[in-house]
């Protein structure tokens, strides 16, 4: 049965029971759980030549501060989080610079208050960073942990602090060489693959839908399906992100980039397509003869995948695709045949006939120009001005920044938070006189996250990684007993923990810990280093925790329904835009879709975020589920619509608009202000003017709002409530 929302978490099994008690566990659970994917060598060995090699320099030389290289070298290769060569260039540059500046201006030896307040202005300013980004962020932390580095060692003279600086400068440009230039230029490269993942993460979707069932029941609404979905539109977003960050400063050039662009466009097409055919197949009919149309519909969607590969290959391997042979006429020659197929059958399979024919012209676009990719020749007739990059790129950095100086803003009380909490740590820790006290700080700052569930998270993996890898380096000073040989084996270790990072944060701090511990104990001779860091990270680690738990703690329960209501509000928009007479352009339909996509990213984040704080049975967050996952079907519906709009130009949609547009934003209303929503009328208006197919589709969407008012009806008390007690359990 559809449309009651039992769908909605087919493919996803809650845990029975579990509340508080299974909350912690989970957490510990993860810590050594590997992502997929494959270790990242080569920045491994980037970062370890990048510290080694200064190092080895100041061991020959018995120069202590050129160590100063080294650490700069280490803190510009982790800045470098790939991308386009422009973007990388430009944080890793920016790190070489600001973090000489600030060695350079706090260097002298100062008095206690001095250090407090300017941690304050400096680590809370740092936190400012996330609201530009990743990188930004990473490399606003990176900042933060040297200038506390710099605070708690500094040096008597002015001609040393001007060495020291000396030192990071080179050490950072160091870097920047091996990353940059050493290894092999390929400006597009990241590009290539960004758009490559799109077209695989397409041929999962044709694969998927090409071996649906012909019986049983829906496989729209599965939790696989809409994970598939978010997957595509986030694949789309991180290639046009990239794409546009390559082309920056090339506007005059029209050869590889111009490729990449064609086929990023297809693909951004290909996904609504793909999109409107699991609706119309979903909703089509499947006994008798429609049996067959479904089987030749399903066989030219494995063939479609066939060519999505075969660009893939082309973008990441440099081959040349070899286009797939599929018959696009075999639905229409089922629909020509003696008999036929009655309405509203005929009306929906010629609409999919339709659909792979539009579909079919866009893969055999994508495979000509990856064909012409690597053989360099002109691009086919096509217009690409319609496709646009993200015009977020182009905002100053002032107004993003004015748009997160408000309380309201998560970035904003990030920042407030992390830089009180590192005030106290540097008070705290200094004012007793700790040995390393700048451990403390550091841990605070890695530690706390914006949202409670990532600094448990963060603060379990620092605290295990800590323990087993400063047990690790007690060990190792007994067992090396000649300086070179802990040389060696740090960069070792900075080499695997790099090249393990994104599988694994914990094994991560593991390796990374003894060669930390390792690399103080040679500049201070100090060889009981191993225990002060234990302590010190366990006072970070509770200090950040208190922070999360004290100074403003908004728990993503509060944030979860706001997201949602984004979400629905942008399906309206996009909705109206769909409905509008004469059919609007491709390129504004394309900008609506887009956001709609962007805010289902966020809600699904912020949903994942809630599980991982989540007190209570998760039987409760079903309706959170439901809320997910139709909306994306309800964008997908409407995408479906929008897909037919080109057959059913003069139909009126003004009055469903109006239906809809209303009880979307009812809904929308209703879970900013935890709130049951009003009623929801029976009945949509007619469609004039529209026949079989343009009814049935719009029959569908009406289906998804309902299922998507039931679960706004049934949101549990901890979510609609805006002073509900549902904090994260501490470590």
């Amino acid at each position: 049965m559809r449309g009651d929302g039992g769908e909605a978490t087919e493919g996803w099994v809650a845990p029975r029971g579990r509340s508080a008690r299974g909350h912690l566990p989970r957490h510990v659970a993860g810590l050594f759980r590997f992502q997929p994917g494959r270790p990242a060598v080569a920045a491994g060995l980037r970062t370890g030549l990048a510290l080694g090699v200064p190092l080895l320099v100041s061991a020959l030389l018995q120069m202590p501060q050129a160590s100063w290289a080294g650490m700069a070298g280490l803190f510009v290769a982790l800045v470098d989080k790939g991308g386009p060569y422009r973007t990388r260039a430009q944080a890793m540059g920016a790190m070489t610079v600001l973090g000489a500046l600030v060695g350079f201006i706090i260097a002298l030896p100062s008095p206690l208050w001095v250090d407090v307040g300017l941690t304050f202005f400096w680590v809370t300013a740092c936190g400012f960073a996330r609201c530009y980004g990743d990188t930004p962020g990473i490399l606003g932390m990176l900042l933060a942990n040297l200038f506390v580095v710099s605070l708690a060692l500094p040096v008597h003279s002015p001609k040393a602090v001007l060495l020291q600086a000396v030192f990071f400068v080179a050490g950072g440009l160091w870097s920047m060489f091996l990353a940059l230039v050493l290894w092999p230029l390929r400006p597009y490269r990241p590009a290539r693959l960004a758009i490559a993942n799109c077209y695989e993460e397409l041929a999962s979707v044709a694969e998927a839908v090409a071996v649906w069932p012909l019986e049983g029941p829906s496989r729209v609404g599965t939790w696989d399906a809409v994970q598939r979905a978010a997957r595509v539109r986030q694949s789309l977003e991180t290639a046009r992100a990239t794409l546009g960050a390559t082309r920056q400063g090339r506007q005059e050039e029209s050869g590889r980039g111009e490729h990449l662009l064609v086929l990023l466009e297809d693909a951004d097409a290909m996904s609504l397509l793909l999109t409107a055919m699991s609706e119309s197949l979903d909703e089509a009919p499947r006994e008798g003869a429609c049996r067959q149309a479904r089987q030749e519909a399903q066989r030219a969607l494995r063939s479609l995948a066939v060519d999505l590969r075969g660009v893939a290959g082309a973008l990441v391997r440099g081959t040349v695709p070899v286009p797939a042979s599929w018959d696009v006429e075999a639905v229409t020659r089922v629909l020509q045949a003696d008999g036929g197929l009655p309405e509203p059958a005929r009306s929906q399979y010629a609409h999919l006939a339709g659909l792979l024919g539009r579909v079919r012209e866009h893969s055999a676009v994508a495979v000509d120009v990856a064909s012409r990719l690597e053989r360099g020749g002109p691009l086919p007739e096509r217009d690409t001005k319609p496709f646009s990059m993200d015009p977020g790129q182009s905002r100053a950095w002032w107004a993003v920044l004015g748009d997160h100086l408000t309380p309201e803003s998560v970035v904003f009380r990030h920042a407030l938070r992390l830089g009180l909490t590192a005030t106290v740590a540097t008070a705290l820790a200094e004012g007793l006189g700790l040995n390393h006290w700048y451990w403390v700080t550091i841990t605070v700052i890695v530690v706390l996250q914006p949202y409670a569930g990532l600094t448990t998270e963060k603060g379990l993996q620092r605290v295990a990684g800590t323990l087993l890898g400063s047990v690790l380096a007690m060990g190792l000073v007994h067992v090396l007993p000649e300086r070179w040989m802990m040389l060696a084996i740090i960069v070792v270790l900075i080499c695997v923990s790099v090249s393990v990072r994104p599988l694994n944060f914990t094994v991560f701090q593991v390796l990374l810990a003894p060669a930390l511990v390792l690399l103080a104990e040679i500049q201070t001779g100090d060889w009981q280093l191993a225990g002060v860091r234990i302590l010190n990270t366990l006072l970070g680690g509770a200090l950040a925790l208190l922070g999360i738990r004290l100074l403003w703690p908004s728990p993503e329960h509060a944030r979860f329904p706001e997201e949602v209501a984004s979400v629905l509000r942008a399906d309206r928009d996009y909705f109206r835009e769909v409905a509008r007479t004469p059919v609007p352009k491709e390129s504004d339909l394309r900008e609506a879709r887009r956001k709609v996509g962007v805010a289902l990213l966020s809600a699904e984040a912020s949903f994942q975020r809630l599980l991982g704080e989540w007190k209570g049975p998760a039987k409760e967050l079903e309706p959170g589920m439901a809320l997910i996952t139709f909306a994306r079907r309800l964008t997908a519906a409407v995408t479906a619509l929008a897909a037919s709009r080109a057959w059913h130009p003069t139909s009126d949609l003004g009055p469903v608009m109006r239906y809809v547009s209303d009880a979307l934003e009812e809904l929308a209303s209703a879970l900013v202000a935890r709130r049951a929503p009003g009623g929801l009328k029976r009945e949509a208006p007619p469609v004039e003017g529209a026949d079989a197919l343009e009814r049935t589709q719009v029959s569908r969407l009406v289906r998804q709002l309902g299922v998507l008012h039931h679960a706004v009806e049934r949101m549990p008390p901890a979510l609609r409530a805006a002073e509900a007690d549902v904090r994260p359990v501490p470590a």
